[in-house]
């Protein structure tokens, strides 16, 4: 197996391809990078920013270059010794109208060689043998009136038109479309529309061939220009139009009535994103056979498993993933772990992307002493917000009955298909009402159940989820009752079976209730700390005593010492780096409290009213205020450029908590309101500005520490490091789409080649140039390649190594030391906490029995000897320590 001993995560786009890469190649090399961690790259909608919506999973991202252009790039990494860790989306694929799998269902419907491939519920009451396609802006009728539904004719054959969307029409509509086109005598329109109708299931590659023998003769004169006379006419006839729309194998319908009814899986709630049946191994063989033939070839080494909660069966799916790609192949999966949980140890992976590592990390350089000050002042502020428990149930039912009360119909209707409730008198919409209540009660994403009785970890969070739904709904204790049973063996073998699958697919909508109700709605309403408004972490949470990391990394060495360490994604809510600087808010947060104050005062002029409410309202003034803080350009220079990012940024903030706003029915006079609030915050001309610019450059003196803390436990910790593309400098990025900017490598290369040579010069010249150059973030540049490049060197130490925490006399949590240890090699790390208070008092850490005496710093240099350090000492020259075995 090719484990890489760090990874650099490139997020692929139409403007940065596979040649760009090519051209950083070196450069990489230089950092210590020694593997490639990839978004996806197969075929996704045109234009993709990020290739999660794919359309073809046989066909690599043209966009992204061919396939020659690939092979090149692999040898070039090959010849560096640099892997590739390829991101996949076996659950989801883009609903597009170029969807090859999915075209020919649209084309075809039941009869479709695809029509498998996907989650469709062909037997739903409002859509028996049909597909629902839910992206028009308004009715049907009304986009008729307004002429936004036309047919077409191509090359490829007849289709109705909705802007650039095209969807084709149905053979059997043909003789409609053509008849009155051509002379009595053209008889070969009918037998070729008959040679279709009765080869209507026939594979794919067939049908085309048929098809293209009605369609050639069409397009040649005078065929073509009688067609499109026709058409004319039946584009003026809205009737017509209609009748055309009924007799299609699916049903174009308003984008909003998938909130109330759906009959295909959705990745969450999101319309464009339709779901496969990877579970069935015809569609498993089909998604993966290309990527399959990559790692065949040696062009990729490893795969991240893009959401396995959405799968039916995951366990299963990596199973079959396993035993396609064999033993040697690295593979990871996104899992979002909840402090509660652990990862199965029973999957058949090397470990997970990291959201838990970041969070182990947030949480430990965080002071939970003045975190507990900024709850308690986030209490004051917004008394409403108070109980985090009562927020996250409250908005995953919201989101459940807003924007998935079709998915809970058809979860009850499957229920009740599969004859597992005995009782016919129970009232169906208490039943369901309960069903919702267990789905949002559930404490964690799912659980991954294949046998009943179920293992006693998900025994354990089945029982907690009915615990606090009966809590909620007491008045439902009979039905949750009903449903409880479920959960258990029955005699009979049929019936323990069908509650088998009935658990497997409730647990398929368990992870988008907590994603849509948590991730993207709380993490943007309950504001106390924002910087743990993260995925993977809890923001009700502020802080972990050091001891507690320190077991956290000890079981990650034991059970997922493979893992991914993150700290940046594309699907963070902030860059890293503007996550250390709010972290550092606990440690100052008196200062806070009376900033708050201030700012409220000077600012409360420039709320405006709409309608009933002060814009912006309190809490939303509380999560801008620490945004901008946390994102504010490093250089302390005002642009336009981050002016128009963070209004851009808050009104997806806004969208995403949904309680003033949200993507289906914007409030935009409100949005309005606090887009002019960011412009009077950011008007150097008012008091606010220069107030916030203090307290900025107050934190990132500190903030260019933990940063360097920050790194340095990511890359030496137990796991793989992973650098996001761009992080190796200042990460203060805001959400997705801006965390997806363009990186300047120009500007990489340049700040390592000087690196380099000023290495060369010697140390002291070296760390003073990166002193000299914070502001661009040489520190992290110089403390990242110089870590990276020993894990090149001693992979098996950060890779087998034990981790050996270390505990200093005098203070608890003034340092994070520990040491790695493998065979021969060693390394020990001591970096700083509670910057801001750190007093200078003498602190020493003693090796244990058996450590090496004789220690090289890795930063300045120095050597150091015995088995005391004096931590003052080792901080003398530069803040962090790494030091290594003196040869």
């Amino acid at each position: 197996m090719q484990i890489p001993s760090s990874t650099y995560r490139i997020q692929f786009n139409p403007r940065f391809t596979f040649n760009h890469l090519a051209g950083i190649i070196d450069y990489l090399d230089e950092l210590g990078i020694t593997a490639i961690y990839a978004s996806p790259i197969l075929q996704p909608a045109k234009g993709s920013e990020h290739g999660y919506d794919g359309i073809n999973p046989a066909m690599i991202n043209p966009e992204l270059g061919t396939m020659e252009e690939f092979e090149v790039l692999s040898s070039l990494l090959q010849k560096k010794g640099m892997g590739w860790i390829q991101d996949i989306v076996p659950n989801h694929l883009a609903f597009d109208t170029n969807n090859v799998w999915l075209k020919d269902v649209l084309e075809r419907g039941i009869n479709s060689s695809f029509a498998k491939h996907f989650d469709i519920d062909w037997e739903h009451p409002f859509y028996q043998q049909k597909l629902m396609v839910p992206f028009l802006e308004a009715e049907v009728a009304k986009c008729l009136e307004e002429n936004k539904l036309t047919v077409q004719f191509t090359e490829h054959g007849f289709f109705l038109t909705y802007y650039n969307n095209y969807y084709p029409i149905n053979v059997d509509s043909y003789p409609l479309l053509l008849s009155g086109c051509f002379d009595d005598e053209f008889n070969h329109v009918n037998a070729a529309v008959s040679a279709l109708l009765n080869n209507i299931s026939t594979d794919i590659d067939h049908w085309k061939s048929l098809k293209q023998e009605l369609i050639k003769p069409l397009m040649l004169e005078p065929n073509f220009t009688s067609i499109q006379e026709k058409l004319a006419l039946i584009n003026n006839d809205a009737a017509v139009l209609s009748q055309l729309l009924s007799s299609q194998h699916y049903v174009l319908c308003k984008h909003t009535l998938s909130h109330t009814q759906i009959n295909y899986r959705r990745f969450f709630n999101v319309n464009g994103l339709i779901c496969l049946r990877i579970e069935d191994e015809q569609v498993f063989n089909d998604y993966h056979r290309l990527t399959y033939s990559l790692y065949e070839k040696g062009i990729i080494h490893g795969l991240r498993v893009d959401h396995i909660d959405g799968l039916k069966n995951p366990r299963e799916y990596l199973d079959r993933l396993r035993s396609l790609f064999g033993r040697d192949c690295y593979i990871i999966v996104e899992k979002v772990l909840d402090v509660k949980e652990e990862l199965p140890a029973s999957l058949d992976i090397q470990g997970t992307s990291g959201y838990e590592f970041l969070s182990y990390i947030n949480q430990v350089l965080t002071d939970n002493h003045g975190a507990e000050k900024l709850l308690d002042l986030y209490k004051k502020y917004v008394p409403d917000l108070a109980n985090y428990e009562d927020i996250v149930f409250a908005n995953k039912l919201s989101n459940l009955e807003s924007y998935l009360n079709g998915e809970w119909d058809n979860l009850l209707r499957f229920l009740l298909s599969l004859n597992l409730i005995e009782d016919e008198e129970i009232r169906l919409q208490d039943l369901k009402m309960a069903l919702g209540a267990f789905m949002c009660s559930y404490p964690v994403y799912r659980a991954y159940v294949e046998q009943l009785p179920m293992e006693s970890g998900d025994e354990n969070m089945v029982a907690v989820a009915f615990e606090q739904a009966a809590k909620r709904y007491p008045q439902l204790h009979y039905e949750l009752g009903v449903l409880r049973q479920l959960f258990t063996p029955h005699p009979d073998a049929t019936r323990n079976n069908n509650r088998l699958i009935f658990i497997q697919r409730l647990m398929q909508f368990t992870g988008p209730i907590a994603a849509k109700g948590v991730e993207d709605t709380t993490f943007y309403q309950y504001n106390p700390l924002i910087s743990h408004n993260e995925v993977g972490d809890q923001p009700c949470v502020l802080g972990i005593p050091l001891r507690q990391f320190h077991e956290k990394m000890q079981e990650r060495i034991e059970k997922n010492p493979l893992s991914i360490n993150c700290t940046s994604t594309h699907d963070t809510k902030r860059g890293e780096d503007a996550r250390i600087r709010i972290n550092i808010i606990s440690e100052l947060a008196d200062e806070w409290a009376e900033l708050i104050r201030h700012w409220q005062e000077i600012n409360e002029p420039y709320r405006k009213q709409v309608g009933d409410t002060r814009s912006p309202i309190v809490n939303d003034e509380y999560f801008l205020y620490q945004a901008i803080t946390g994102a504010f350009p490093e250089d302390l220079q005002l642009t336009e450029q981050f002016v128009t990012r963070t209004k851009r940024y808050f009104t997806k903030v806004l969208r995403e908590s949904k309680m003033l706003s949200n993507y289906i029915e914007p409030n935009l006079a409100y949005e309005e309101a606090c887009a002019k609030f960011i412009d009077h915050l950011l008007n150097p001309t008012h008091q606010f500005l220069p107030s916030m610019m203090k307290f900025v450059k107050k934190l990132i003196g500190y903030a260019n520490i933990y940063t360097m803390v920050q790194v340095i436990i990511k890359t030496t910790a137990p796991g793989i490091p992973d650098i996001y593309q761009g992080c190796e400098l200042w990460d203060l990025s805001y959400v997705d789409p801006d965390n997806r900017r363009p990186v300047d490598y120009i500007l990489r290369k340049k700040l390592l080649n000087e690196l380099n040579q000023k290495e060369q010069e010697g140390l002291p010249v070296l760390l003073q140039w990166a002193n000299e150059n914070y502001e661009v973030g040489t520190q992290k540049l110089f403390v990242t390649k110089e870590i990276l490049q020993i894990r090149k060197l001693k992979a098996d130490l950060f890779l087998k190594g034990e981790y050996i925490p270390l505990y200093p006399d005098g203070g608890d949590r003034e340092v994070i030391a520990y040491l790695r240890h493998f065979e021969n090699d060693w390394i020990l790390v001591v970096v700083p906490l509670g910057v801001v208070a750190n007093t200078g008092k003498s602190l020493q850490i003693k090796l244990p029995p058996g450590a090496p005496l004789n220690w090289h710093n890795i930063f300045t240099g120095e050597n150091i000897e015995g088995s005391n350090m004096d931590v003052h000492e080792l901080f003398k020259s530069f803040p962090v320590a790494v030091l290594e075995v003196r040869q």
